[in-house]
């Protein structure tokens, strides 16, 4: 009797006790609950919380790298386009964009360009559109139209400008101020341009260097005056000088005379000098 008692005892005990990692969770477990097929790949591994699911996929190189904050899209496609823009003349030289320091910096800057037409003859169907627009719109007098208008085409094609307002939009007080030739902005500025030609007739002759010091003091010293009596929507902090040299020896002359000026008369205003190559009469 004890003997049996004993017996239900022990087979009691053995039944009520835990379960030993050995017993349980070894090779058989796999079938029910082990890592390759209940919380493995298929269930709740790989493609749940591994590298499937929150790896590459939904947190990693696909989701958050590449795509989301990586090279293709703030790299390649957020860039802008690659300058010079196609159009009217091949354009060379140091092309920017001029940098918002550059536009806002109290001190002056010279920056070189050209514009080379080859055999070709005007033809505004190939203006960019702010370039068909002062082509088209009658300035303050003069014969500088084409001057002002592929001021713009370089200032466009290069820094990537946008024309704002032509020469007889923008008002002065007093109306009898000194004026400047149109209005762009650049970089979120609002900046105004004058435009000049480093030429002297007739064609061929060389343009000394003080005539051009002649030219760039009289400049210089409009867009002073201007600045300070431009009226509002079109006001700017600063303008840019837009020299187009005939040929290279007038843009050696342009260079050397700049470096003469006293830095009172020059101010702050960037010096854009860019020298025209090939059928370029109609500028001049």
């Amino acid at each position: 009797m004890r003997r049996a008692l004993s017996i239900l005892f022990a087979t009691a005990l053995l039944a009520c006790s835990p379960v030993t990692p050995e017993t349980d969770a070894g090779p058989a477990a796999p079938t029910d609950s082990g890592v390759v097929q209940d919380a493995g790949v298929d269930a709740g591994g790989l493609h749940d919380a591994g590298v499937g699911d929150a790896g590459a996929v939904d947190a990693g190189t696909v989701d958050a790298g590449a795509a989301d904050a990586g090279l293709p899209d703030a790299g390649v496609v957020d860039a802008g386009p690659t300058v010079p823009l196609p159009g009217f003349g091949a354009v060379t030289g140091a092309c920017g964009p001029l940098s918002l320091m550059d536009l806002t910096s109290p001190t002056p800057r010279t920056y070189e360009t050209r514009i080379d037409f080859g055999a070709m003859s005007l033809d505004a169907g190939l203006l960019t559109d702010g370039g068909f627009r002062l082509f088209t719109t009658p300035n303050a007098g003069g014969s500088s139209v084409n001057s002002e208008v592929f001021s713009f085409e370089v200032l466009h094609r290069c820094e990537l400008a946008e024309l704002l307002a032509t020469e007889t939009q923008v008002t002065y007080t007093p109306p009898t101020s000194k004026k400047t030739d149109l209005v762009i902005t650049l970089e979120g500025e609002v900046i105004g341009v004058s435009v000049a030609r480093a030429f002297k007739f007739p064609p061929g002759s060389p343009l000394l260097v003080s005539d051009a010091r002649t030219l760039l003091t009289g400049k210089f010293s409009d867009i002073q005056v201007s600045t300070q009596n431009v009226n509002p929507p079109y006001r700017w902090r600063k303008q840019i000088l837009h020299v187009l040299a005939y040929d290279d020896v007038a843009r050696q002359a342009v260079l050397d005379a700049a470096a003469q000026l006293d830095a009172g008369i020059r101010g702050d205003t960037i010096l854009y000098l860019t020298t025209t190559d090939g059928n370029d009469a109609f500028i001049y």
